[in-house]
């Protein structure tokens, strides 16, 4: 019997330590352009700063995967929409770091309010840093951090989380998650684990428990569930301000147990594994 026992306390520690093993390594990005009124040019100006903070995956498990690689420079930093940044996926951090650079100055240079104010004012594109000097200035600014959030299994989950200001109220925020079987090598999507999106969807504002005035979930579709992690035995679905409430209420999770998408046949073979 303790012989028995023996086994059964080692294969349960061998399945704890066998989670996926993350190497991150760190790098930012930061670029910004100035540029004032042209008919007063120390009366108002805007100040428009763009910066990256990533801890990067470099090896699970002691090895590189590019099938990881590929699908978190496409996800996090849009590879094929900017090929002047991106014009072949990086496949190692100090390469990826220069076409971050790059792609945040492009971006930056790019964005579409930046030009047509400075075409308005100067009445040609492109003219930047027009005073050094940052007094009077009104600050635009977008950021993105980027890192390993935790894993279930070999599921590994990373998360984007984005902030941009362009003036008005208040700042804009979100949050995305992004799922990867480290075993399997690939990514992993909401219809890799649940069987029917539109039944689930339907779920959805029963395990949203807020006040009734800030559930708004008459625009959402299929398409807006892909947002998700798994913890603690629950589908967590995340949803963006404004998506299914008012800004006050931030990001939204809406918890759903994974014993009740089972029992309600709504689980792929995949998503049963996770349950074990």
């Amino acid at each position: 019997m303790k012989t028995k026992f023996f086994f059964a306390f080692l294969l349960l520690a061998l399945s704890v330590q066998a989670a996926p093993k993350i190497k991150t390594q760190h790098f930012e990005c930061k670029d910004s352009i100035r540029f004032f009124d042209k008919e007063e040019p120390d009366a108002q100006g805007y100040k428009f700063t763009k910066s990256v903070n990533v801890d990067w995956p470099v090896t699970i498990n002691g090895k590189k995967s590019k099938a990881l690689n590929d699908f978190l420079v496409e996800e996090v930093f849009y590879a094929s929409h900017n090929p002047e940044s991106f014009p072949t996926i990086p496949q190692d951090v100090n390469s990826l770091t220069s076409c971050v650079k790059n792609w945040v100055s492009n971006i930056l240079r790019s964005n579409t309010m930046v030009q047509e104010y400075i075409v308005k004012e100067y009445g040609t594109p492109g003219v930047t840093d027009i005073k050094s000097s940052d007094d009077y200035m009104s600050c635009w600014y977008e950021t993105l951090d980027f890192e390993y959030s935790h894993s279930v299994g070999n599921l590994v989950f990373f998360v984007e989380r984005g902030d941009y200001y362009y003036g008005g109220a208040h700042d804009v925020f979100g949050a995305n998650y992004l799922a990867f079987d480290a075993t399997l090598d690939k990514p992993i999507r909401v219809t890799d684990i649940v069987t029917n999106l539109s039944k689930v969807l339907k779920m959805l504002p029963s395990y949203d428990h807020r006040d009734k005035e800030s559930k708004w979930w008459d625009n959402i579709n299929e398409v807006d569930i892909d947002n998700f992690y798994i913890k603690n035995g629950k589908m967590v679905f995340v949803f963006q301000p404004y998506a299914v409430g008012p800004f006050c209420d931030g990001i939204v999770e809406v918890p759903v147990p994974l014993k009740t998408l089972k029992a309600k046949k709504l689980l792929t073979a995949y998503g049963k594994k996770l349950l074990k």
